[in-house]
């Protein structure tokens, strides 16, 4: 078959499956990565493991859109309004869930070194997975919109504490003694390179923007030349693309208050690209990796729950949000997918005598979350009151 035939075949499936999903009551992210599980390499073998990766620039670019959209929440209001609050959850949230990840692991006998980097992954949230249930259940009010910039904050911190945590375990098999500092030193000038990069392309659609004689269509095909040019920029580079499509999505919002506007472009062009990134996340999902890991994958579930749920929990007691949404918001960060595995990708290529571990024990954690992680969410967003589906 050829690639157009999969991308079709995907599509029908992807949308037959959140349909059913929606009949059955459950979130239509569940029903795409449960119709890509099926047709995956655990039943079917319909999408193979070659035809996921030859594909990978769907997940290139739905990971860009995220990241961009997620990134135009993070308004200079939002800061004004929420700010103090997301810096105290998220550093609260994901400094919890990391310690407890990998004090956990390590017990029931996860390797050291690998315990330390399964921390870092714990800490991220799958964007798709947040912001389809939010658009699907047109949720607005202030769990929402907590949610939406703690997703950001979380996978920001996440991004910047992988990168130095793999230096320093790379630096734990090295023995020259200022490799370490070596290493984290270049970590540093990645991400602010990726900075640059986001801010640079913002800045470029933003002025565009700000030309009112710029229609809507031409505005929507620089939109996607910036996220192809950041993400290709990113994979040049060595970078992350979800960092620099991130800050973009922030410069765009902050210099040109068209969030709105931003937001209503992707929605034109979004549907299709997420039913692709999420039905072939599904595909990649192989059931046989749970009794590979066992206890650790299991451990991994448990730890990062705990973390994610207790750490809104405790440090909300901190914050000015309401009640109601400080025993429901530790729900909204359970869904994990794209930026965990692609982390764990890189961690396995950069670290050596990995042997598919960190993957295995991330992918497993990944089948929970992505199928219960929506549900969880959605029913959190219903006892707020804020759905209005």
């Amino acid at each position: 078959m050829t690639y157009s035939l999969y991308i079709a075949v995907i599509l029908v499936a992807g949308m037959g499956g959140g349909k059913l999903a929606k009949k059955l009551q459950l979130p239509t992210v569940t029903g795409y990565i449960l119709m890509g599980l099926f047709l995956g390499p655990s039943v079917l073998n319909f999408i193979t493991s070659d035809i996921y990766y030859e594909l990978g620039f769907v997940n290139e670019l739905a990971l860009g859109m995220l990241a961009l959209s997620v990134g135009t929440e993070l308004h200079y209001r939002v800061f004004k309004a929420f700010g103090r609050n997301l810096i105290i959850l998220s550093l609260g949230n994901t400094l919890l869930t990391g310690v407890t990840v990998v004090l956990v692991t390590w017990f029931v006998g996860m390797p050291l070194q690998y315990a330390l980097i399964l921390g870092p992954l714990a800490m991220s949230v799958s964007p798709a997975g947040v912001v389809e249930i939010v658009k699907e259940k047109k949720s607005e009010g202030e769990m929402t919109q907590n949610l939406l910039g703690l997703v950001a904050f979380d996978n920001l911190i996440t991004i910047l504490t992988f990168g130095v945590m793999v230096s320093f375990v790379q630096s734990l098999g090295n023995d020259a003694g200022t490799s370490g500092l070596m290493l984290v030193g270049t970590v540093v000038l990645d991400i602010l390179f990726a900075f640059f990069v986001g801010i640079i392309s913002g800045l470029f659609v933003s002025y565009f923007i700000r030309n009112e004689k710029t229609g809507n269509e031409k505005l929507m095909t620089l939109l996607i030349a910036a996220l192809l040019f950041n993400s290709g920029v990113a994979h040049y580079f060595g970078l992350s693309p979800i960092l620099t499509n991130m800050i973009a999505g922030v410069a765009i919002s902050n210099l040109t208050s068209r969030k709105i506007l931003i937001a209503s472009l992707l929605n034109r062009i979004e549907l299709p690209i997420f039913i692709l990134f999420l039905t072939l996340s599904g595909a990649h999902i192989d059931i046989s990796i749970i009794g590979q890991v066992g206890l650790i994958g299991f451990s991994y579930i448990i730890a990062r729950s705990i973390g994610k749920y207790m750490g809104i929990a405790i440090f909300s007691q901190f914050t000015s949000i309401s009640k109601k949404v400080r025993f429901n918001l530790g729900f909204g960060l359970l869904p994990q997918a794209g930026i965990a595995i692609g982390l764990a990708t890189i961690a396995e290529r950069s670290l050596p005598d990995v042997s598919g571990a960190i993957t295995g024990v991330v992918l497993t954690g990944v089948i929970f979350f992505e199928i219960f992680g929506p549900l969880l969410l959605g029913k959190a967003l219903d006892r707020v009151g804020e759905t209005k589906v």
